[in-house]
């Protein structure tokens, strides 16, 4: 399969030296393709850290109970899923009531990995362990995680976010 690989890719590397040459004989044009092309690359370039910054900050306002920071980060259209499917304003209501008599640790993502299905569209998985402590008892849950960034005027926002609890063993 590897020779067929390699046979492939310097029949394609062979197929796009014409086109090179064409287009170094047509400077002007060159250079409009490649800024044409900046934009994209700007766009995705340095996102995935972006990506991963967005979820940290959504557990530090979701841990610390802060509805307002969290409430920047979620789409109006934001649905969570895990036991339940929640809408946007459910959660925000959820976090306010339940940080009146719990409070959670800080979590952190581990093995995470960022998609970009689109320029403005990206997705985020990792593992997290997730502990929630109400009066003296503590509870916690080893998790899978998925969420879809989308962004609009400039700003990365939440639009999807699921979590499944992996069961003990």
């Amino acid at each position: 399969m590897e020779g067929i690989e390699i046979v492939l890719h310097l029949r394609l590397t062979f197929a796009a030296v014409p086109v090179i040459r064409d287009l170094l004989k047509r400077p002007l044009i060159a250079l409009i393709l490649l800024f044409s092309a900046l934009p994209v690359f700007a766009q995705t370039i340095g996102t995935a850290d972006v990506i991963v910054a967005q979820e940290n900050a959504f557990w530090k306002a979701y841990t610390a109970g802060n509805a307002t920071d969290l409430a920047t980060l979620l789409q109006p259209g934001f649905t969570n899923v895990e036991q339940e499917i929640w809408t946007r304003d459910q959660v925000l209501t959820f976090v306010e009531q339940f940080h009146k008599q719990c409070s959670l640790a800080p979590v952190a993502l581990v093995d995470q990995h960022v998609s970009f299905l689109a320029p403005d569209i990206a997705t985020i998985v990792y593992h997290a362990d997730e502990a929630a402590t109400c009066r003296t008892r503590t509870m916690s849950r080893h998790t899978n995680i998925s969420t879809v960034w989308v962004r609009r005027d400039g700003h990365w926002q939440m639009h999807l976010h699921t979590e499944y609890a992996i069961p003990a063993n």
